[in-house]
């Protein structure tokens, strides 16, 4: 062990622990493990709960080796003796008091977890972590079961496989009150059923007692049940019909009933009109509840009739994209029952004027159905001569789509006259693999659907069309490309959001010598306190070209499908390079979006750059909100001790660097004082200078790296800069707060009286903004 961290640690001399920072990583990486069994040893005595100074000390060894852990990428080596530690605090108290105030005990183990559950994507710390952290959800802390469950959604991502044995725990923990741990469920449930499947009516009965993150959660968990063992919500259907008329968790639920209603249609007969009721507010949501209504009608013959009744009546609907998704169910039930068909078909065959190819495709299909099952005599008006045409067509989203959008495209080839008309037969069993328009693609449909995906042989009556209306639509290389790589993207954005932020916006200015690009970036939670609610924390980036690329392909991850370059946000993005780079002859837009994606090397780059601006010391990632948030928004109980009538408050001594020339700079004691809107500093007892803080232009801690704790700070206005060093780190950060709220409250209030608008440049004809938000 180093001998200064032997010093502290058998002495427990904390005024020797600050030096601990003056070490290089690389000199102590080696004896961490070391350092780690001796603080096992001291917090494992029975007095450490009420000794201040022993605490003091072994909260400077943490900070100090979990950040050398951090700088010399060790975790694995040292991640046997982190959860050692771990282990230990389970052994004492982990109660909170009276106060709310954390046990000495607790402070340790989310710092350690904090550190361990940072390499999520790495299965070795994982499999080591994970057991010893869902311990923790055995405790009576709240706050630090919920700190587990968000670490827990963090390893769930890529080491699902070694929470699996731990489901029954996880399960007794949720149904105890610990709602956050839904996150983690679904992703774990297909590999260990049995302890949800107990327990899926207390799960149910959860659904009015969490909120609406949760609540989502605990619907997608039950969409799970429903795929493997859909019989055993039946019960529940009238409670979860509850949430259809919700836009956010109707599609979910709706997508729950069509795989009940594949295996039991029946289930559903006394449960049709709230499910009918849902298109009135969210047409978009007919392709989902046509195949319920159409698996219904597989009951009987009575059930059939009501439900082709339903599904004709919606013909004269308004959102045409919908109709060959109900012509479809129509169809499916008329294979059946072709007699219902036969007596509604005046009213289908009005739609063979429209000007939906597939539309025009699925009634002739009808018609071929009817002329099987009529005869030549009854079909001999509407049946054609000759036949020549494959048409394929798709219709629906790609797989990973949220909301059914019903979208269209089509292919024709013409191939040699085969004689005869084609005619299809479809079972029960190839009906029930039918449309899936706006649901997951491994999904099953309902039995009364049928196969759009195909190849018919059509007769020439319908080859008037042309090729006019069955050519696909022209697409640019962009749209091209992300059609077949568009949940990989959705893969990556996920992934990497946890890491790395992304800007709100970005520009190109016109500098003095070259363009260069500013990133905008934003809160995403935008409470009422929030620092950066209606302004934004700007970068001038040396890297334009990842940041374009990773914009880029968070745009495509929000969409539901691969968005062309004629998309706004997307022109928007190539406005930005191109202005860049015009004049370089540099590659083009679309070899920078379709060449590989960003690697680690690049993010650790980006995240550097973040670093020398002080991004981090304002914004962190929320696990809970699955963003990146100001401080004051991710601690609102932080910020009640820094107000003073809703004004941040705060007056103590502090060192200011003061000197003509910067080698003869000395510190100087003075009282400084913030509040309302200036800092005032007593120079004598009869002068006060004032600084008001809507001058101020920023404010950053003072670190020599990125593993130093602060104690200095700086204040930058536009003609000067002020270097101010406080007590203690602790000291730092409430001035550091404190200067950072009155300042975004100082912009906030002049941009509020200010008239609304973009962000302003120097140079307004030469800039180039991207709105695009991410």
């Amino acid at each position: 062990m180093h001998e200064l961290f032997a010093e502290v640690l058998t002495r427990k001399d904390l005024s020797k622990a600050g030096d601990l920072f003056s070490l290089e990583d690389v000199a102590i990486e080696k004896d961490l493990s070391d350092v780690v069994e001796k603080i096992c040893q001291i917090v494992d005595t029975a007095d450490y709960e009420i000794n201040d100074n022993d605490q003091s000390v072994v909260e400077i060894c943490i900070t100090r080796l979990t950040t050398a852990i951090r700088e010399t990428n060790s975790v694995e080596k040292h991640a046997s003796a982190l959860v050692g530690l771990l282990e230990v605090c389970q052994r004492h108290n982990l109660t909170q008091s009276k106060k709310d105030e954390d046990p000495p005990h607790v402070k340790i183990a989310s710092d350690i977890m904090s550190c361990l559950f940072m390499y999520y994507n790495k299965g070795e710390v994982m499999k080591l972590a994970i057991p010893a952290a869902v311990k923790f959800l055995n405790s009576d802390n709240a706050d630090l079961s919920r700190n587990v469950s968000s670490y827990l959604s963090l390893a769930a991502i890529d080491n699902a496989d070694f929470l699996v044995i731990h489901i029954p725990l996880l399960v007794t923990s949720i149904l105890k009150g610990n709602y956050l741990l839904s996150q983690v469920m679904p992703q774990i449930y297909v590999q260990n059923t049995d302890p949800v499947d107990s327990e899926v009516d207390n799960f149910v009965s959860l659904l009015t007692k969490c909120d609406v993150t949760e609540r989502i959660c605990f619907i997608q968990l039950l969409g799970c049940v429903a795929k493997r063992k859909p019989t055993i919500l039946e019960p529940h259907i009238p409670v979860l019909s509850q949430y259809l008329q919700s836009s956010m968790f109707g599609p979910l639920v709706l997508s729950i009933f069509v795989n009940m209603a594949t295996a039991n249609p029946a289930a559903f007969v006394d449960h049709l009109d709230p499910i009918k009721k849902t298109v009135e507010t969210q047409p978009m949501l007919m392709p989902l509840v046509a195949q319920i209504v159409g698996a219904v009608g597989t009951v009987n013959k009575t059930e059939a009739k009501n439900s082709m009744d339903y599904l004709v009546s919606q013909l004269s609907c308004k959102e045409q994209t919908t109709l060959p998704l109900i012509l479809s169910e129509i169809r499916a039930l008329g294979l059946t029952n072709n007699v219902l068909l036969l007596e509604r078909f005046e009213e289908i065959i009005k739609l063979s004027s429209s000007g939906s190819s597939a539309v025009r495709l699925i009634i002739q299909q009808i018609k071929e159905d009817l002329h099987k099952y009529a005869g030549d005599r009854e079909m001999k008006s509407v049946s054609s001569q000759t036949e020549g045409t494959i048409t394929v067509i798709t219709v629906g989203n790609p797989p990973n789509a949220t909301h059914p959008s019903g979208t269209v495209s089509v292919k024709t080839t013409m191939l040699p006259s085969a004689g005869t008309s084609s005619q299809q037969s479809l079972s029960k069993s190839s009906r029930a693999s039918s449309l899936t328009a706006g649901l997951p693609s491994d999904r099953a449909s309902s039995p009364a659907s049928t196969l759009v995906s195909e190849k018919l042989s059509v007769n020439s009556g319908f080859a008037h069309l042309g090729s006019t209306h069955l050519h696909e639509p022209i697409r640019d290389g962009v749209q091209h490309f992300y059609e077949r790589h568009l949940s990989s993207v959705k893969d990556y954005i996920a992934s990497l959001n946890i890491r790395l932020p992304l800007p709100a916006k970005c520009c190109v200015v016109n500098g003095r010598h070259k363009n260069f690009m500013r990133l905008f970036f934003q809160c995403s939670c935008q409470t009422d306190a929030c620092l950066y609610s209606s302004s934004y924390f700007t970068v001038n980036t040396k890297l334009p070209k990842t940041w374009i690329y990773l914009m880029f392909l968070s745009v495509q991850a929000q969409s539901t499908c691969a968005l062309s370059q004629q998309d706004s946000n997307v022109s928007c993005l190539k406005a930005c390079w191109d202005a860049l780079h015009y004049d370089r002859g540099n590659s083009s837009f679309l070899t920078l979006v379709t060449s590989l994606f960003p690697t680690a090397k690049d993010q650790d780059t980006m995240l550097q750059e973040l670093h020398s601006v002080r991004y981090f010391d304002i914004f962190e990632f929320s696990a809970t909100q699955k963003s990146w948030v100001c401080f004051v928004c991710n601690h609102p109980e932080k910020l009640s001790p820094l107000l003073q009538d809703g004004l941040p408050n705060i007056a103590g001594q502090l060192k200011e660097k003061k000197g003509k020339w910067k080698f003869l700079k000395r510190w100087k004691t003075r009282y400084f004082t913030l509040s309302g809107g200036s800092i005032t500093y007593s120079k004598s007892n009869l002068f006060k200078e004032m600084l008001p803080v809507s001058q101020i232009q920023s404010i950053k801690a003072v670190k020599k790296g990125i593993r130093d704790i602060p104690k200095a700070f700086e204040i930058f206005t536009a003609d000067q800069t002020y270097v101010f060093k406080a007590k203690s780190n602790q000291n730092v950060e409430q001035w550091v707060q404190c200067l950072h709220i009155a300042v975004a409250r100082s912009k906030n209030g002049n941009d509020a009286a200010a008239k609304p608008s973009t962000v302003v440049l120097n140079r307004p004809r030469s800039a180039i903004m991207s709105d695009t938000k991410l």
